[in-house]
């Protein structure tokens, strides 16, 4: 991504962490000093902030009343399917899953439900969203592994995710399994100290 453009008084959020503030002052070379919405004063780069706009972040993070009844009847089936593990009758029984290992798949598609209102920007940065909320989720929840399914395409997600994956001083990263993701993947290893 390129530098973005930024000035003194404005609001901008963090791309490496969650959170943002004010910019204080442009300093250089390719440097702001922002205070954050905690009172502190951090030095960041250009690159590593984005200006906030509250309508695009709203815009971005609205979910529709059909999603949130998907998520209630994903629910649903979840508890019901926890009931009947062991009462597979004349079946090979299922592999059960590593719950070391989580899987975000990150195609609009999967994400969200009418992808033609975004730019080609706006499409990037939600994605890249949501893929940190993902890593986040999964260091927290003690995973060793995220699957990032980026596809294969122009490679410009996988290069972002890549990119924001270097921020991370506790993960390794490199392709993951071609015979089961093909080229389109990130498998992502959670180191623990």
């Amino acid at each position: 991504m390129s530098a973005r453009a930024v000035n003194k008084g404005d609001r901008v959020a963090f791309i490496d962490e969650v959170g943002g503030g004010v910019v204080l002052d442009l300093l250089m070379p390719g440097r702001v000093r922002v205070r954050t919405d905690d009172g502190f004063e951090l030095v960041k780069f250009i690159r590593e902030v984005v200006p906030y706009d509250r309508n695009a972040a709203e815009q971005a993070y609205r979910i529709t009343d059909h999603q949130a009844g998907m998520v209630a009847a994903n629910d649903v089936m979840d508890e019901q399917r926890k009931k009947r593990i062991g009462m597979r009758l004349g079946k090979t029984p299922k592999r059960p899953e590593d719950g070391g290992v989580a899987e975000v798949d990150l195609h609009l598609h999967e994400l969200v439900e009418d992808e033609t209102r975004f730019s080609d920007g706006e499409k990037l940065r939600y994605q890249l969203a949501y893929f940190e909320r993902s890593l986040e989720a999964a260091i927290r929840d003690g995973k060793r592994k995220l699957i990032v399914i980026h596809g294969i395409g122009e490679g410009v997600l996988r290069e972002e995710v890549r990119k924001v994956l270097q921020y991370y001083e506790n993960v390794r990263f490199h392709d993951a399994n071609m015979a089961r993701y093909g080229s389109g993947a990130t498998e992502v290893e959670i180191l623990r100290h």
